[in-house]
This record gives structure tokens, sequence and C-alpha cells, in this order.
């Protein structure tokens, strides 16, 4: 018996030094240098591209290191495709929301097919409503991928389709040799995970190892089956995560507050949380927990993040200060040991 319990510890420290091994060489292909000048770029979304909407003259880059393709309208700017002039490198940015608070208004997570933007029951959502300042959802959504895909969260899906085009159009008129960095905070971590398959598919750009993501303080975006999708892609992806950050944490893997049966199907309805459906609520967020209460028995959607987490601890005494980009996050980047799987 003591042989039997002596033998089943070894093994079990032998599996735990194969895992941390494994852990190990993952976390060291994260650069912490390349992570801070994609946060750089997107705080730059911030900070001047959001006085476009009273200055509707586009801004760009430095022009002597960048060449520049806005995503979104000169009064409602969301990001841009920049290429480096002396170097193969490309940059896919997306901003989040102007104020913390949009978010919770905003964010719109009833599932969707990430495929056509239909629901379960291959319907699209009727209607039109304000996702952010200037962008209605648009329920003709197009096709992104001819395969399924599994399901995403409305209002990020509503956006990304309304800023893909141009990033399509940038991407396929750079060199095929391009390495592409795709990057977003809260919400835009959220558009360019939504912006990958997309890349994948429909741009010349078809080798997941040219390809690697970066989000900040991103929320899920989508199911497990997204989830599962995406990491068949085989596309890196780092989530970088301040543990503190509320945002993070939405929606809730599963709204479901006691276990049900596990062969139990999602309800049908899937409106939980959206603007449309038997749960439909001006407040998506707080409709969410509404359904939480509401919902007893029935088993809720899941939802799922993608990605290897990167996670740093800042705490700020605030929610609106732990989601903070450039006072939090590009700090954490750095904050040692970010990249130990033991810590």
């Amino acid at each position: 018996m003591l042989k039997s319990f002596s033998r089943r510890i070894l093994e079990l420290s032998v599996n735990q030094l194969l895992v941390n091994q494994t852990f190990s060489h993952i976390y060291k292909k994260f650069d912490a240098v390349t992570a801070r000048k994609l946060a750089g770029l997107i705080d730059r979304c911030y900070r001047e591209q959001f006085p476009a909407r009273n200055n509707p003259v586009p801004w760009t880059l430095e022009a002597d290191k960048y060449g520049f393709s806005p995503l979104g309208t000169s009064n409602v700017p969301f990001g841009f495709v920049a290429s480096g002039l002396n170097s193969k490198d490309v940059y896919v940015v997306f901003r989040g929301t102007l104020e913390f608070i949009e978010w919770f208004h905003d964010a719109n997570i009833q599932l969707i097919s990430y495929r056509d933007g239909t629901d379960r029951q291959q319907n699209q959502l009727q209607g039109a409503w304000k996702i952010v300042d200037g962008i209605l959802f648009n329920n003709q959504s197009p096709d992104i991928v001819d395969v399924d895909f599994g399901y995403v969260t409305a209002g990020f899906r509503g956006i990304y389709v309304n800023l893909r085009e141009q990033m399509l159009t940038a991407l396929n008129n750079l060199p095929q040799d391009s390495r592409i960095y795709v990057t977003g905070h809260s919400l835009g971590g959220a558009l360019a995970t939504l912006a990958i398959p997309d890349i994948l598919k429909n741009t010349h750009f078809q080798d997941p190892e040219q390809i690697t993501l970066y989000t900040f303080a991103s929320p899920r975006c989508g199911d497990r089956t997204f989830a599962t999708r995406f990491q068949q892609t085989q596309v890196q992806h780092w989530r970088i995560a301040n543990t503190e950050d509320f945002v993070t944490m939405l929606p809730f893997p599963t709204g479901n507050v006691f276990r049900t049966e596990p062969d139990l199907p999602p309800e049908p309805e899937l409106g939980v949380g959206g603007v449309s459906g038997v749960d439909a609520n001006p407040n998506p967020v707080f409709g969410f927990f509404k359904a939480m209460y509401d919902r007893r028995k029935r088993r809720m959607p899941d939802y799922a993040h993608t990605g290897t987490p990167i996670y740093f601890t800042i705490h700020e005494a605030a929610l609106e200060a732990h989601h903070n980009l450039d006072k939090v996050y590009m700090l954490g980047i750095f904050q040692d040991p970010l990249s130990n799987p033991q810590s």
C-alpha cells in the first residue's frame, strides 16, 4: 500500500515536472518588449484618434516609420493597419471604448454565429441598434468564414464587421512575406481576436506562423466551440490580463449558478443579456446577471477565453483603474515575474 502510494506520488511529481517544462518552453516565447510596443500603438489610438471625433482631419503615425491605413471613419476611428517602412512588420491595432462605463452598456453578449451572424435557429437578429458611438448593429452581417467556427458575442461581431473590409484590403496590399502583429485593448482585444480567423481565410497571410496576437484586458468574446476552433488555427495568442480587472472576467464562463445535467443543451433562446430575445435588456451585462437569477434549472450558454494567459496583479482600488492601459497594463507587462507559470 505504501509502495503504491509512493509510486503514485513519484508519478505525479514527474508529470508535474513535464508540465512545468512544457509551460516554461511556451512562456519563453512571450516577448515583453513587443507587447510594450503594441500597447504603445493602442495607446496612440486612445490619445490621438478620439480627438478626431471633433476634428475629422485624419492623423497618421510618423510618416518616416510607418505606412498607415485607418479602420473606421474619420469621425469614429477604431484603429489602423500600420506597416513598418524599414521592416516587414505589420501592426493591426484596435482600440476599446472611450469611457469604461460604456463597456457595460455596449457589450451585447448575446451569442451569434461567427460564420454568418445567425442565432442557433439560423435566424438573423432583427432590428438595428447602436453598439458603440457611430456604429449600428448590422443584421445583414456577411459570412466571414465558410465553416462552423462557433458562436461569438453579437456586439463584438457587429463592430468587427464594420471594420473588416478596410482591414482585409490593407493587408492584401502588403507583401506576402510580412510579419503580422494583431493587438487590442478591452473591447479592442475582442475585435483583434475575431480578426484572426478572418485574416487566415480572406487574406494572403494564411500561414499561422506569420501572425501573432497580443490582447490586453480582453473580455471573453465567444463560446467554447469558438475557443476550440481558434486554438486549432495555431496562431499564437498572448492574452495579457490584470488579475484585478473586472472586464477580463466578463461575460462569466457560464450563467449557471448551480451545476446542471452535463448533456443538457443550452436553452434555445440564447437571449442572455442581449438587446433582443427573451432576456432583452437595455444594459446587456446587467441583463446577464438578471438571467442568472431567473434561470434556475435550464442550462445557459458557455463563454470561454482564448490564448495563453499572461497574468500580473496591480491593485488600484477602483474597477476603472484596474482596466487602465497606460498606467496599469503597460507597467504590468514588465512586472517580475510576469512570464513565470509558477507565479
